[in-house]
Order: structure tokens, then sequence, then C-alpha cells
């Protein structure tokens, strides 16, 4: 329910109509959308090993959006040559509903035209949501679901497409794009899912789509500073190796929090991206665990400390960002830490979007990883950013 609810305020704001320029009004659109395509085979359970003993390789989806196109009226329309945004919803079927469910997501998105004609369009595009209705990996009922070890994951979509426009409100958009589902390591199993494929919208204007005026060469920026202080959550998912089956309600397949404290400067270096570099102070609540057992299997004491379950870690990283949601990719390195084998590694990176939905004050949600493609769990964020 948090997660939904956090959801809803992320989109609502990413989707609150610009103010209309009075010369440009403010249009809207109604996109729907078929896609047929491939399930990438990253995982045993997805090349077969599953009830029906065949690979699941196509998968089939369907999809009814809501946009906002924006008229010329701030500098960023213009930078990014008029694009359009707003929120879908999207239902899959993979043929293998006793295993897999029948997924459906809520998600913004973001449509970047990289080239205009009269009557052509090509965009760029950009989708992150949150999906539901998994069916998710159980001992008893569900054994071979690695994929999927929660019946709620991340929606992280991006794609390319031509648009034709047919008539005044109509249009038909062909293109491709990819879809990555992860719990994020919040409950394992989570080798996540991944589909590819042709997909086909039909697009109507709700009001006569308006004449873009002449695209601005004179947009300004200013380089500045600022500092962004943040505070984040989520769980991790382990299930630690021990000698002694007795330890398995307390120590197997549990879920720990990791709380995060984190400091980033930011030097704005062009209109749309920014540079970032800070401090990661974090809590890591496997580690008493991950040593209170490591004892144990060894017929020792833990000589486990409170401090123990601490670290810092530098960050670097790059964000790119239209008015006021962020993308971002962050790298960083614990510096200071214990060691101690299973606890999060030292090079992290994330990926996540940062949507300001007050003047300064953000909320967000990031996918800490390591090795550029293992989850190691979801952060749910908020901060606020102060110009210096």
């Amino acid at each position: 329910m948090r997660a939904r609810i956090l959801t809803v305020v992320l989109l609502a704001s990413l989707t609150a109509p610009t103010a209309s320029a009075e010369e440009v009004p403010t249009t809207h659109y109604l996109r729907g959308a078929y896609q047929a395509g491939w399930v990438l085979q990253t995982n045993d359970f997805l090349r077969g090993d599953n009830l029906s003993g065949e690979a699941i390789e196509n998968f089939q989806s369907v999809r009814l959006e809501f946009g906002w196109q924006t008229n010329g009226s701030k500098d960023w329309h213009h930078e990014y040559n008029f694009p359009s945004f707003g929120i879908g919803l999207y239902g899959a079927d993979f043929n293998a509903d006793e295993e897999l469910g029948n997924p459906t997501s809520l998600y913004g998105f973001f449509s970047w035209p990289m080239k205009r004609t009269p009557r052509w369009q090509f965009n760029f595009e950009l989708g992150f949501g949150l999906t539901n209705d998994w069916e998710p990996y159980d001992p008893v009922t569900n054994p071979k679901n690695t994929a999927m070890g929660l019946g709620r994951s991340v929606h992280i979509e991006v794609g390319a497409n031509a648009a034709l426009r047919l008539a005044t409100r109509w249009s038909l958009i062909g293109g491709l794009s990819g879809t990555h589902f992860s719990n994020g390591g919040t409950q394992r199993p989570n080798h996540g899912l991944n589909v590819v494929g042709p997909i086909l919208f039909v697009k109507y204007d709700t009001e006569d789509p308006a004449q873009m005026p002449p695209r601005r060469d004179d947009v300004t920026y200013e380089k500045a500073w600022d500092l962004a202080l943040a505070g984040s959550w989520g769980l991790r998912n382990l299930d630690l190796n021990f000698e002694d089956e007795d330890l398995r309600e307390q120590y197997g397949n549990q879920s720990y929090d990791i709380v995060n404290l984190t400091a980033i400067a930011g030097y704005r270096f062009g209109f749309r991206s920014r540079a970032i570099f800070g401090l990661d102070l974090a809590y890591d609540s496997t580690v008493e665990d991950i040593m209170t057992v490591n004892a144990i299997n060894s017929g020792t004491e833990s000589d486990y400390e409170s401090i123990d379950s601490y670290e810092l870690g530098v960050v670097g990283g790059y964000e790119i960002f239209a008015h006021r949601t962020h993308l971002l990719l962050h790298f960083g390195y614990t510096v200071w830490t214990k060691e101690v084998d299973n606890r999060l590694p030292k090079f992290y990176q994330r990926l996540g979007v940062r949507q300001f939905v007050w003047r300064d004050w953000f909320a967000g949600l990031n996918v800490r990883f390591h090795e550029i493609g293992s989850a190691d769990n979801l952060e749910w964020n908020a901060g606020y950013r102060i110009d210096l």
C-alpha cells in the first residue's frame, strides 16, 4: 500500500499540466497500444525449468495512456523539442498464468521527439513505474519461479518509435521497446524478467493539435552548485546458509532494513544535465545476523558490535532532468566498513527517478545494485535541495 501511495504522488506531480502559453494552448491525448514480443532467456526458469517443462519465450501486452503535450511556454519545452508526458496502465500475458500471474503496471512516461516533420515524428521514450499481480515464488505452491520472488516489482521501459499523422486528431505510431521487471532484491529469488518487442499505438488528440511555436535556440541556463540531503529506506532479503536446520525459522529467507543518509553536491553544466558527488552513510541490519550465523557455523562466539552495521561510502554520478523530474545513475564505493562476507558489496550503483513534489522537496525511488546488474535492494527516498 505504501508503494502504491508514493507512486501515485510521484506520477501526479510528474503529470501536473504545464501552465498554458497564451498563444499555444496545452493539449492532451489518449494512446492505446498492443505489443507482442520475446522474453529474454536470462534464467533457468524461463528456459524451461518450470512446471510446464517448456521455455517461456513470448509475451503480449496492452496499454492505455493519457498524455500532456508541452506548448513552448517553458525553456525546457524548447530544449527537449516540445516533449510530451503522462501516465499509463499496462497489462501483460506470458502464457504462464499459474507461475507468473497476470502482471499490471501503473507508470509515468516521457516522450522526447528527436525529429519532426509536418506528418512524421520520431521519438525516444522512457517509462518508470510499479507492477502488481505477479504470481511470486513459493517453496510449496510455486517452487520453480526464480524470476519473481514477490508479487510486486518495478517497471522500467526504454523505447523508440515513429509517429505518422493520419488525420487532424489521429496518429499511428510504430516502434520497438524493452521492459525490465524486478523487485530490486526486496524478496529473493529475484532473477527478474526482461522483454522486448515491436509495439503499435493508435493515438487520439482530445483537442485539435496546436501548431508548435518556432523552437528557440537562445535558451540559456546558469551553471550552478546545489546540495541535496536525502534519507532512504529499503528491504534486503537474504537466505543465510547454516548447518543447523533448526535455525531456519530464525535466519532463513529473512528481510532486513537498509537505511541511508546521503549528502550530494551537484553541478549543473547543461540545460538538462548535472554531475554529482558526495557521501553516503548506510545502516545495514543484515550484518548482525550474518556474523551470528558465521559464528554458529564455525563453533565460535560472534564479536558483533552495533558500529559494525554502519558503513561510509563516496558517491559520484550523472543526472539528466526535464523540469522537475530527474533520472539518475550513481556509482558508489564504500571506504569505511567492517569486512563481513555477504554484506552489501563495496562497489555499488544506483538507477532511479527523483521528482520534486513541492518547491525544493523531492521524493524518489532507486534500485541499488552491484556488478552493473545484480539488485541488492530498493531505496524509497525523500529529501531537500539547497542552492549554493
